[in-house]
């Protein structure tokens, strides 16, 4: 596996967005598909972009967030959900889930270019 660079802007979506999927491993069941964007943050959308944002949504939108922009976010996910597999997403969560603190972070080449993309526009 090729050795992605990845930007601290990058690795601060991966990890949050990995947390917030563990998080909700308690009596919620894990999404098994991408499902679809939603306004009540619901299944792997809500904790995706949740993650991302790092706030809820209000009114179906994700106000003031405190890390991406709500755009970012939504162009992240839905370039994934078209190009990304969805195991190969959850295998990826589920290793930065359980990844040390600390621990270099390597983003797969084809999640890394869906970042860089959205991080342009």
């Amino acid at each position: 596996m090729n050795r992605v660079h990845t930007s601290p802007r990058i690795v601060v979506v991966i990890v949050v967005a990995a947390l917030a999927l563990v998080g909700c491993t308690g009596q919620a069941r894990q999404p098994d598909n991408y499902g679809s964007a939603n306004t009540d943050g619901d299944g792997f959308y809500g904790n995706f972009m949740f993650g991302c944002t790092g706030v809820t949504p209000v009114d179906g939108e994700y106000r003031d967030p405190t890390l991406e922009s709500q755009s970012f976010c939504r162009c992240v996910y839905n370039g994934m959900k078209e190009t990304v597999p969805f195991a190969e997403a959850k295998a990826f969560d589920e290793a930065q889930a359980d990844a040390e603190p600390g621990t270099e972070i390597v983003v797969p080449a084809n999640i890394a270019a869906i970042q860089e993309h959205c991080g342009t526009e």
